[in-house]
C-alpha cells in the first residue's frame, strides 16, 4: 500500500504503517480501526484468499458500511497477484522470459505459489533459495520471501504495469485517489 498511495495518494502521508500479521487479525482489529479512523484516515488492504469475491468477504467480516475515513480493499485472491500483474518487473528481478508469466494473475489459484513455482525457475541461484522453500520443507515460501518482495515493491514494482493486468488493483488505485481527494 506505501507504493499505491506514493503513486495514487499524493495528497496522503503515512504516519505509521500497521501489520497486523493476516487477515485474521485484522478482521479481529477491524472495531479498532474503525474506531481510529473517526480520528486518522485508515486504509485497510486485505487478501481474498478462500473467500469467492470481495462482496462476500465484506459480508463474512460484517462490513456494510465503513466511516468516510476507512479505506478497505481487498486483492483478489492474494497481493502477489498484484506484484505478478507487473509481468515486465517478475520477468527481470528472477531472470526468466516473460512468456513464462501468466496475463492474467488475479486468474490464479494460488498466486503465491505462482510466483514461488516461477523463482524456481529463476537462473539467480542465490535468490532462487531466498524465495523457494528447501525441498522437504513444509513452507509455502523461501526463508527471505517477505523480504525480497517487498524490495522488488520498493525497488521495481511498476504499479501502472501492474493496474493494467489487474483490475482489483486498478479499483484500488481509484479508491486511493479518491479517497485522497475526498
Amino acid at each position: 500500500m506505501r507504493k499505491i498511495i506514493l503513486v495514487a495518494g499524493r495528497h496522503l502521508s503515512i504516519d505509521r504503517p500497521i501489520l497486523t500479521r493476516g487477515s485474521g487479525n485484522m478482521r479481529r482489529d477491524l472495531p479498532k480501526f474503525r474506531t481510529a479512523s473517526r480520528a486518522l484516515p485508515h486504509i485497510l488492504v486485505t487478501d481474498l484468499d478462500r473467500a469467492t469475491c470481495a462482496p462476500a468477504l465484506r459480508e463474512q467480516w460484517r462490513i456494510a458500511q465503513v466511516p468516510d475515513m476507512l479505506l478497505f480493499n481487498v486483492a483478489i485472491r492474494e497481493i502477489e497477484a498484484w506484484l505478478l500483474a507487473d509481468r515486465e518487473g517478475i520477468a527481470s528481478m528472477l531472470g526468466i522470459s516473460l512468456t513464462k508469466i501468466g496475463q492474467r494473475p488475479e486468474l490464479e489459484d494460488d498466486p503465491k505459489r505462482a510466483l514461488v513455482n516461477l523463482a524456481r525457475r529463476c537462473r539467480k541461484h542465490k535468490l532462487r533459495d531466498e524465495l523457494v522453500p528447501a525441498p522437504g520443507s513444509s513452507n509455502q515460501t523461501g526463508p527471505l520471501f517477505t523480504s525480497r518482495m517487498s524490495q522488488f515493491v520498493t525497488d521495481s514494482w511498476n504499479v501502472h504495469r501492474a493496474r493494467n493486468a489487474s483490475p482489483s488493483l486498478a479499483r484500488t488505485i481509484d479508491r486511493v485517489q479518491s479517497f485522497a481527494h475526498g
